[in-house]
């Protein structure tokens, strides 16, 4: 930017005449005081003969020219590159670009300026696999399974009994009929949902991170339904549901017993080792088929949408058939839905969002009791995992590296 002096003389547009009285007031104003020496200096002194040309008096507002050029010239001297003013004349003129330093920026004859900027830094969030985190999240969940089994082992001695207390008034199953073959459909439907999504998790590349989210995530909803089914016991929905005889007593090896044969069968009565009775609320069925349809739309990519809703519907149909055998009440349904679902989407919304993973008044999600909990498994996640798969295994290795270009 280049600032002209404020009195430099660019011609005059007035007669000899006014030019002469100009000046007498101009030097009794510097008389007084009011303009300053360097002000005064620009202007003709009182007793200097004013010119009386034939030129000077046909001048007009249209005559007024410019002394310096527009554009700067070559390399030279400040005066030289402003029309060729010298001394205080000279000094007069200033320079923005004079504040900046030359060798840091380069400035070509046109007045362009290249500025060299720092190429951008990109930080890739990390991913790390934590295996022995991975470890305990399965410890956790297995106490919870055992947790649970074991408050059905107690449930079993406080149903009340079939042949006295009738199931109680249910809009879907006082409307439609008892289905006992249903439920066997409702656990096949299971089991395959279950193995298929774990073999597909095997294959994802940040497999130990989804398994450790998912053992976390069912430690939490196994612990829900062992407070629930033991605290409220509901009578049989199904009163042709075999049952094992109640034994009066609660002992730590009848319980211990119990548990164990609970667990040879997986919670499942296709098995033939679920006789135990009183888990209603909430129905094991139902968040297994919800979970199972979650996961699979979570980490796997979006455009094998054909997957996901044929997983929905698997989820769908065993969620009917249960209803059909009357394995559950429809509020047993309709809960296991809503913690599932709810669970699951909290927790992904924590881990998924850095600024969620901080203690603070303004993070309202921050108030979950598991919380400490999760900032140590999930503190070192840099952010929603991408939908990516690779070989599991060292061998083959062509395979493996294959796997790890794509």
């Amino acid at each position: 930017m280049i600032l002209e002096p404020k009195f430099v003389d660019y011609g005059s547009i007035h007669t000899s005449a006014a030019s002469a009285d100009g000046a007498i007031i101009s030097q009794h104003q510097h008389q007084n005081g009011l303009l300053s020496p360097r002000s005064a200096a620009l202007l003709p002194a009182i007793d200097d003969e004013l010119p009386n040309t034939s030129s000077a008096n046909k001048m007009a507002q249209g005559d007024l020219y410019q002394r310096q050029p527009l554009l700067p010239g070559g390399a030279g001297s400040k005066a030289e590159k402003w029309g060729g003013h010298s001394g205080a004349a000279a000094a007069e003129f200033y320079d923005d670009d004079d504040d900046v330093d030359g060798a840091s920026k380069g400035v070509d004859r046109n007045g362009h300026i290249a500025i060299e900027l720092p190429s951008p830094v990109r930080e890739e969030p990390r991913f790390p696999q934590e295996r022995c985190k991975t470890m305990l999240a399965a410890i956790i969940m297995s106490f919870n399974f055992i947790l649970t089994l074991t408050s059905l082992s107690l449930v079993h001695e406080r149903v009340p009994n079939k042949n006295e207390y009738a199931p109680l008034p249910d809009v879907f199953l006082d409307n439609v009929p008892e289905y006992n073959w249903a439920l066997d459909v409702s656990e096949y439907i299971i089991i395959f949902c279950v193995n298929t999504s774990m073999v597909t998790m095997v294959f994802h590349k940040h497999r130990f991170i989804v398994f450790r989210r998912i053992f976390l995530l069912m430690s939490l909803l196994y612990l829900y339904r062992a407070i629930t089914m033991y605290v409220t016991v509901l009578p049989m929905a199904n009163t042709d549901y075999p049952c094992s005889p109640k034994s009066n007593e609660t002992s730590p090896l009848l319980i211990a017993k119990r548990v164990v044969k609970l667990m040879s069968g997986l919670g499942l009565s296709v098995n033939g080792q679920h006789v135990y009775c009183g888990d209603f609320i909430y129905s094991g069925h139902t968040v297994i088929l919800v979970f199972t349809y979650l996961l699979i739309t979570e980490y796997t990519p979006k455009k094998l949408y054909l997957i996901h809703w044929m997983y929905w519907v698997l989820s769908l149909t065993g969620i009917v058939m249960l209803e059909l055998s009357h394995g559950h009440y429809s509020i047993d349904v309709i809960i296991a839905y809503f913690i599932t679902t709810r669970t699951f989407w909290l927790y992904h919304t924590l881990a998924n969002n850095a600024t969620l993973k901080l203690h603070s008044s303004n993070n309202l999600l921050g108030r979950e009791w598991w919380f400490s909990m999760f900032l140590y498994f999930e503190g070192n996640v840099g952010g929603p995992l991408p939908r990516q798969f690779d070989w599991p295994l060292p061998w083959p290795r062509r395979w493996h590296l294959k796997s790890r270009a794509s």
